[in-house]
């Protein structure tokens, strides 16, 4: 299964669950952030995907850069296929058939016993920018963007698709302008 990935020998890291104990990964980590009193601080969580052709290169900059001191939690690299995603969706994805999901989910204390949320917003765009200024092909998952430049640049060619379901699934914007994508058009 793993042969079509490509992948380097030496950074596989393998633990055997069942489906169930896999779905409740995320949970038994909260539940044991509960326990040290860390769930309810700020954890600025980072969900990227970013193509096989790049990854290397992120794992160089960014796993052993950037977050040569971890993020304060689990750090999670699954590889995907794009025949697997419904195109359906409004997700985006990187270009290529193979790409990873880099999941860096933080829980980390509090302010002053961990870093102040400020810093850790920062390095989370310290890593975009990274990614931007070495031209990988990545995009976010569950984006924050503040303008519909930004927007468009995300949804890049399928931009146009979404302008068109919007239009069909939410003619008068009732949805918007939450995320900054549209604005509310007044009703005529």
């Amino acid at each position: 299964m793993l042969g079509r990935l490509r992948f380097c020998e030496r950074l596989r890291f393998q633990v055997d669950l069942s489906y169930v104990e896999f779905l409740l990964r995320v949970k038994q980590a909260e539940e044991h952030a509960k326990l040290n009193g860390i769930w309810d601080a700020p954890h600025p969580w980072l969900n990227l995907f970013v193509s096989a052709r790049d990854v290397a290169a992120f794992d160089r900059t960014v796993f052993k850069k950037i977050l040569k001191r971890g993020v304060g939690g689990p750090m999670l690299v699954y590889p995907m296929l794009r025949n697997k995603w419904d195109d359906r969706t409004s997700v985006v994805l990187p270009e290529g058939e193979i790409f990873y999901l880099v999941a860096l989910l933080r829980f980390n204390p509090s302010f002053p016993k961990g870093p102040a949320v400020e810093e850790l917003v920062a390095q989370n765009q310290e890593i975009i920018c990274c990614c931007r200024d070495n031209a990988f092909d990545f995009k976010l998952y569950l984006p924050h963007y503040t303008s519909q430049h930004e927007w468009k640049h995300h949804f890049g060619n399928q931009w146009s698709r979404f302008v068109d379901r919007k239009a069909s699934f939410d003619p008068m914007a009732i949805l918007a302008p939450g995320q900054n994508i549209f604005s509310r058009n007044p009703p005529s």
